[in-house]
């Protein structure tokens, strides 16, 4: 890793970026690269996948339309039987989304279709449930903070849960239709919809900061500090700081919609409907690392300590390790 790219992410210095980088680029040696495929854990379309931090093990979860959220030991990831270590049917619709709450915590939380949002403890592998929260709307998409839960819904509105109080502290209607992803920092809430809209919440003076209308609809953003990301159905990845200005487009070379995207310090990846998944350097003017082509179209992806994950709408979960590695 070069100190030019660390200089663009603003991380001169920190041992874990120069580790969650070469981590990451290791994916680019085809050679080195193994891809596992676990085919017998859901049958409907897989919609949102995660790589758990986890200090005991690696653990990783999906969620799929066929109500259920599976969960992986990739410890033990050469053998399917073994890597499949649960099977959870909490929820009564499609799962939309799964997150962990930061700071190394144990805690995660699923969204679905039934209007519920699932709060599990993953400490010793399983899910062990702790509450649940009735949210009267379609969850599409979940930011998972410190205390916080950040929601996004089918009926239009982002809306912010205290887990240690149990109450809903704040409910914003910026969007005219759903809302398709949600991204945080201290100071702002970033979320898109289905209405192309990109919208910035001001949390310090609660009111809305700023709402921009994009050519076409944002499916994923992120917040990294000091940048948000945004992918979209027009195949470009686009960098903006916090308070919306642009500062960086980038064509991905994707021909049909980006359907999610992971970025971190390690890598940014995007997931594709034309079922080309691909790795990048997670700066400013990314470098294309690798490119991955499936048999079916992309519908998540998560990168997480050198692994690679994609859910698949033909039920499929899939993993590439750079066995040097393991």
């Amino acid at each position: 890793v070069s100190d030019s790219e660390l200089q663009q992410m603003h991380l001169v210095g920190l041992p874990q970026a120069v580790y969650e980088m070469e981590s990451a680029k290791s994916l680019q040696h085809n050679s080195s690269v193994k891809k596992y495929t676990m085919s017998t854990n859901h049958y409907g379309d897989v919609h949102c996948v995660k790589i758990l931090s986890n200090p005991a093990k690696q653990i990783a979860v999906s969620g799929s339309r066929d109500k259920t959220i599976c969960v992986y030991d990739l410890d033990c990831i050469d053998s399917q039987e073994k890597c499949i270590i649960n099977t959870n049917t909490d929820h009564n619709g499609w799962i939309w989304t799964l997150d962990q709450e930061d700071g190394q915590s144990s805690k995660i939380a699923s969204g679905s279709w039934d209007s519920y949002i699932h709060f599990y403890d993953i400490g010793r592998g399983g899910l062990e449930k702790i509450s649940d929260l009735s949210v009267h709307s379609a969850i599409l998409c979940t930011r998972f903070e410190k205390n916080c839960l950040l929601y996004g819904t089918y009926s239009k509105f982002v809306a912010g849960y205290d887990t240690r109080s149990g109450n809903v502290a704040f409910k914003l209607k910026n969007h005219t239709k759903p809302v398709l992803s949600v991204a945080a920092s201290p100071n702002y809430i970033w979320s898109s919809g289905e209405d192309n809209a990109l919208v910035c919440h001001d949390r310090r003076m609660n009111k809305l900061f700023k709402r921009m209308r994009m050519e076409r609809i944002s499916s994923s953003i992120k917040f990294i500090e000091p940048y948000l990301w945004v992918a979209g159905y027009d195949g470009f990845i686009k960098c903006f700081n916090q308070d919306m200005k642009t500062l960086k487009k980038y064509d991905t070379g994707h021909r049909q919609p980006i359907m999610d995207m992971s970025h971190n310090m390690g890598a940014t990846v995007t997931a594709c409907k034309d079922g080309v998944v691909k790795l990048f350097s997670p700066n400013i003017s990314p470098v294309l690392w690798n490119s991955f082509t499936l048999d079916n179209s992309a519908s998540c992806v998560d990168y997480k300590d050198g692994t690679l994950m994609v859910g698949c709408c033909a039920s499929s979960v899939l993993f590439w390790k750079n066995v040097n590695l393991e």
